[in-house]
């Protein structure tokens, strides 16, 4: 049996890697350029790579040639937009993720919500989310931080901790372990239907230091924390409660800052393991403490989370009666700008608050 969160990389004796240990994720996967899957090398098998926004996106959307704006600034097509992967797993997902996930989220909202009252639908996307974000990220470790060479050749990925992945590889790697997650272990994760008039119909949101996602497929929405073990929608269910109308794309975005904030907040973190046992079961647990304990809200960092999630849409928005985005970004920032809310903190129907399209 393997110790939980074993030092070690765990090798079963038909050759499947069951869990990397955390230098060899860094090592191998972050920096290696092997299968995030499987860990091969290119020069053991056959590579197709994995589309990282997934083809039935792309397809349903009409995105394989539109281009997606890299945080460095460079734009690449999302058809070209890929990591590192091996024919062999990129099928694997394709059969056990994908295919599933995209007929889950696919129809209308009601549809969607009701096939969610199953946990092992919620279960499932969950691990898409945290696929979605693991290898958004990995392919970061490629990605310039300036279109400019000439200011430096570094890559996003210089600014991360690898290992704070680690877990997260863990779960989206559940489908090729075939491990089952434990109470807990999926974190934070909440459907919400968006309706923004002008807006696109797919929008990818990350907030990285909060391990935050959020994802528009259509009408449907979703934001998840992916290692608070459900701290940040607690914290956050007074307002979640009051939510009975579609949102508006920029209330969507502030949901992905409230849970982002809400999750950097927990004073004592829940901890995630591994358990091998036999060589064939594979178990992600998560650890809890006894009582949550939540950091006194920080209206400035709610702000600036605010502002980073709202991104480009700030130049669609007014604020006080005012479309200058210099004027809205400063308001935002400062942490006082709610659109989900009003001023005496009831639901403010998305209607109420559209992004204007230009």
């Amino acid at each position: 049996m393997a110790e939980p969160n074993a030092a070690r990389t765990f090798i079963n004796s038909d050759g499947r890697t069951l869990l990397f240990s955390c230098e060899d994720f860094v090592e191998q996967i972050c920096k290696g350029g092997a299968c995030f899957i499987c860990g091969a090398s290119p020069t053991q098998t056959t590579f197709n790579d994995e589309h990282i926004v997934p083809r039935w996106v792309l397809r349903r959307f009409n995105l394989f040639d539109k281009a997606i704006t890299l945080p460095g600034g460079e734009k690449r097509r999302y058809g070209g937009y890929r990591v590192q992967c091996c024919a062999s797993c990129n099928a694997v997902l394709g059969e056990r993720v994908e295919n599933p996930v995209s007929e889950l989220l696919s129809g209308e909202f009601g549809t969607v919500a009701a096939r969610m009252a199953s946990e092992d639908a919620v279960e499932l996307v969950y691990i898409w989310l945290c696929l979605l974000f693991l290898k958004v990220h990995l392919k970061d470790a490629a990605v310039p931080v300036h279109k400019d060479r000439r200011r430096g050749t570094h890559v996003i990925g210089d600014l991360y901790d690898w290992a704070d992945l680690h877990h997260v590889h863990a779960v989206a790697r559940a489908p090729y372990t075939g491990a089952t997650l434990l109470p807990f272990v999926v974190g934070s994760i909440f459907f919400v239907e968006v309706d923004d008039r002008g807006g696109d119909e797919w929008d990818f949101v990350d907030l990285t230091f909060a391990h935050t996602i959020a994802v528009r497929v259509g009408r449907v929405g979703i934001v998840a924390v992916l290692n608070d073990a459900g701290a940040a929608e607690s914290s956050w269910s007074h307002r979640l409660s009051s939510i009975d109308a579609p949102i508006s794309g920029a209330q969507f975005r502030e949901l992905a800052a409230m849970f982002a904030v809400a999750n950097d907040d927990i004073l004592e973190r829940p901890t995630y393991g591994t358990l091998i046992i036999q060589e064939r079961w594979v178990t992600i647990f998560a650890k809890v403490p006894a009582k949550l304990r939540m950091a006194n809200f920080d209206q400035k960092k709610f702000g600036a989370a605010l502002e980073f999630a709202l991104g480009n849409m700030i130049d669609r928005i007014a604020v006080d009666g005012s479309r200058d985005p210099n004027y809205v970004r400063e308001r935002v920032a400062s942490g006082e700008v709610r659109f989900l809310i009003d001023e005496k903190g009831r639901f403010r129907p998305g209607s109420a608050v559209w992004a204007p399209s230009d």
